[in-house]
């Protein structure tokens, strides 16, 4: 049987660090512009939607470097524009404000340079059967980072050392940087050069695909998109300190180390569906109890419940993508493949922020919370179409 490959380890180990990157520039970063704008939801709503923009665009713009050269450098360079994000931020501090669009621009840079080529080459290194195993390992890797960090960089953060902490981050970039020369990429040999249109036309009857499709689009909007963002404007709207918010944030990310460890140790494909559907009917019941009483304590357990929900949705749904780049017609076109994913989960993002701004626009927090219902609604939707891949797809499999 073969095993998964040691650059799949070493690369998930370096990319579970830079998740520290994720919740500074996601949760704190956030909490930072929706101070400085005044509680105004219509610039955090801009800003999230220019970023996810650029990182559509630079999956259709960069796929044929990454399809034919070496991937490890383009991850290399994602780390690179971190670096300089960071020192940028550093030296502009609280003008940062005046300069959202160029934040926006380097922060899509830094997850498609590292995102795109991460997914291409763990798809290359791990084989079908250890993906369950790998993807909690991975999971739990990255759920170590989120809970320790967002208690430290609360700490830091409330206690008036903002730019020393992201000092610290541009230190760890570089750090980073060096870690992940550890990883070797040849760079792909006799294969047609990128063309997606192509790739579209000729997948474009594949209920698979369609299917997929789908949920990365819905992902985008949901737990990869604007709720996980509503999620923490609300916490920051009801606990007001940062410290409050990384605490909370770390006792939920805390639950999931575990969840993550017992996914990879016990699950399998035949278990995806119950899990979807206790999934489906824990989040909704969440949503209803925080509807009809809106409270602190009500708001803590939709948190726990879309934070674990989220968990399990995100593992399976990446184990489908990476699952079905290794059918026949995928395998030589995996950089169109990736792309295309790139594409539809961004194409979700843009589409929820954009609803983040009109509503901004309104400056009604109440219009948030109605905003907070419908996307949860859609992750209702989310765990329906992952069902069915799940159905359709490995179902066929052990048939076959």
């Amino acid at each position: 049987m073969k095993r998964t490959n040691n650059n799949a380890y070493i690369l998930a180990t370096v990319n579970a660090i830079s998740k520290i990157y994720d919740v500074f520039l996601g949760t704190f970063l956030v909490a930072y512009l929706f101070k400085l704008t005044q509680d105004s939801a219509k610039e955090i709503g801009i800003y999230h939607l220019i970023c996810y923009f650029i990182v559509g665009l630079s999956a259709y713009l960069t796929g044929n470097w990454i399809k034919k050269k070496n991937r490890i450098l383009m991850y290399q360079l994602g780390i690179i524009i971190t670096f300089i994000y960071l020192v940028s931020f550093i030296i502009l501090k609280e003008n940062i404000i005046h300069y959202i669009p160029f934040c926006a621009i380097f922060y899509g840079l830094y997850i498609a340079f590292m995102s795109f080529p991460f997914n291409l080459i763990i798809a290359d290194n791990v084989p079908n059967s250890q993906l369950i195993p790998f993807q909690g390992y991975l999971e739990s890797l990255k759920n170590i980072v989120k809970v320790s960090s967002p208690i430290i960089l609360g700490y830091f953060l409330n206690n008036d050392a903002y730019f020393k902490t992201v000092t610290f981050l541009a230190i760890l970039s570089l750090i980073e940087l060096a870690l992940i020369s550890k990883v070797k990429s040849t760079p792909q040999k006799n294969i047609p050069d990128f063309n997606i249109s192509t790739f579209w036309n000729r997948t474009k009857h594949s209920p698979t695909l369609k299917q997929l499709y789908k949920i990365e689009f819905y992902r985008g909007m949901t737990i990869d998109g604007a709720l996980l963002t509503l999620v923490t404007l609300y916490t920051i709207y009801l606990f007001k300190t940062n410290f409050s918010i990384g605490f909370i944030s770390s006792i939920l990310y805390l639950l999931t180390i575990i969840l993550s460890f017992l996914f990879g140790r016990y699950c399998k494909y035949s278990h995806f569906t119950k899990l979807l559907i206790i999934i489906a009917v824990s989040i909704i019941s969440a949503l209803i109890i925080f509807a009809l009483f809106p409270n602190k304590l009500t708001f803590i357990f939709y948190s726990l419940c879309f934070t674990i929900s989220a968990q399990f949705l995100r593992t399976i749904a990446s184990i489908n993508v990476f699952n079905i780049s290794h059918l026949p017609q995928i395998k030589r076109n995996k950089s169109e493949y990736f792309a295309s994913r790139e594409i539809f989960i961004n194409l979700g993002r843009i589409v929820s922020f954009v609803l983040v701004i009109l509503i901004g626009i309104f400056n009604n927090f109440e219009l948030l919370k109605t905003l907070l219902t419908f996307l949860t609604i859609i992750l209702i939707i989310l765990c329906v179409c992952c069902i069915k891949l799940n159905n359709n797809f490995h179902n066929k499999k052990q048939k076959n």
